[in-house]
């Protein structure tokens, strides 16, 4: 491979990463909790996209399914409990199989698990600043995950994002919710 296709590829990436980083900090920054899902699921595309030119599967894997629930969840409120409940289980069950099958250690599968079971559970069964709150603490566990295992970008982009989600919090004292 000639240095400049590695250049542009890496570049690529780069860009993707951007672009997911931009799309997650506006997911908290907006007040709509439809909107904030839906900046939600194309950051997790993007993420995916990223992790995908990156040769990292079982981040794709997670990350594409992480953004078909973050879309399925703009319906939610729509949704009676009993559905929303059989999603939580489905994504659930789903997100546990991945880590099953692409299992790297306890701390390495099992914090993305963690992390994706209360994401799930909170982005179905949750309103919207309960969503927020909960979120909170998966960004937490993620920014560990990179911490631990050398990622900084991620770990930089949890701390931010999670800033950014205390701001859109501060934002929603006495708003009038948003759907």
């Amino acid at each position: 491979m000639e240095s400049s296709e590695l250049d542009s590829t890496d570049l690529l990436t780069r860009a993707v990463g951007i672009v997911a980083f931009g799309l997650s900090i506006a997911g908290f920054c907006v007040i709509s909790e439809r909107g904030t899902k839906l900046l939600f699921a194309l950051s997790s595309m993007a993420w995916g996209l990223q992790y995908y030119l990156l040769g990292v599967h079982t981040g794709f894997l997670i990350m594409l399914l992480t953004g078909v629930r973050q879309a399925v969840t703009i319906y939610s409120n729509v949704m009676g409990q009993r559905l929303r409940l059989v999603l939580v289980l489905g994504f659930s069950g789903l997100a546990i199989a991945i880590a099953v099958f692409t299992w790297q250690g306890w701390l390495a599968s099992s914090l993305p698990l963690f992390a994706t079971l209360l994401g799930t559970w909170a982005l179905f069964m949750m309103g919207n600043v309960g969503m927020r709150k909960a979120t909170l603490a998966t960004n937490a566990l993620w920014a560990v995950h990179g911490y631990l295992f050398d990622s900084w970008e991620l770990c930089l982009t949890m701390i931010v994002i999670n800033v950014a989600n205390l701001y859109g919090l501060y934002r929603l004292r006495g708003a009038t919710v948003v759907p």
